[in-house]
């Protein structure tokens, strides 16, 4: 429909993506409180939601232009600028905070790209061009958790630096990644995972 008013008209499947603005502002503000846990189960639903819309803007016939552009600048909130902070807050800093400039980077032109072109399809269904920007919160979590366990600092942000080598690396690699489709699957993922660091955080592990 229309509008003579507005530059465009939201949908439902519209205001679920934007929905990320609020997730991951209390991830922010949870981060800058010292709350890495609590941050870190937020981006979870931040997930959640941002898998479900295109699941559902795909089965009301609600696919367009505008809403792949706008996910890809809610993708850049919920998985590269938050994660961002919370590794910064959380000590992967000074020096080290390159990698996750490199992976900044990376990830805002692979989104970039596609915005440009979608979705590729192969012979099992939907896949990504280059690995998609959602595992840096896989990422976040692994970090935070082994923080949790004692692991050396100075090791554990080694083998983060090297991981985040190789993600920036693939999110550019012209090679199909898989892409999560049954819901199941997104759901066991993504409230899983916030479960985990909800109750990481309630039990007294706020601060990693």
């Amino acid at each position: 429909m229309n509008n003579d008013r507005y530059i465009i008209t939201l949908n439902r499947v519209d205001l679920l993506t934007l929905s990320g603005i609020i997730t991951s502002a209390m991830a922010v503000q949870s981060t800058l409180n010292g709350h890495f846990h609590l941050a870190t189960g937020l981006l979870f639903i931040a997930m959640l939601g941002d898998a479900l819309d295109g699941i559902l803007a795909r089965r009301l016939g609600l696919e367009r232009n505008f809403g792949r552009y706008l996910d890809g600048f809610m993708d850049v909130l919920i998985y590269l600028v938050s994660p961002a902070l919370i590794l910064h807050q959380s000590g992967f800093n000074d020096f080290w905070s390159a990698f996750v400039l490199l992976m900044t980077g990376c990830g805002i032109i692979r989104l970039a790209v596609f915005n440009d072109i979608g979705n590729i399809s192969e012979s099992n269904g939907l896949a990504y061009l280059g690995m998609p920007v959602f595992w840096s919160i896989f990422m976040l979590a692994g970090y935070l958790l082994l923080l949790e366990a004692g692991l050396s600092r100075t090791l554990l942000n080694t083998a983060m630096a090297i991981t985040l080598l190789a993600f920036s690396h693939a999110m550019l690699v012209k090679r199909p990644f898989f892409k999560f489709k049954k819901l199941l699957h997104i759901l066991l993922i993504t409230i899983g995972g916030a479960t985990l660091f909800f109750g990481l955080h309630i039990i007294g592990g706020n601060h990693a």
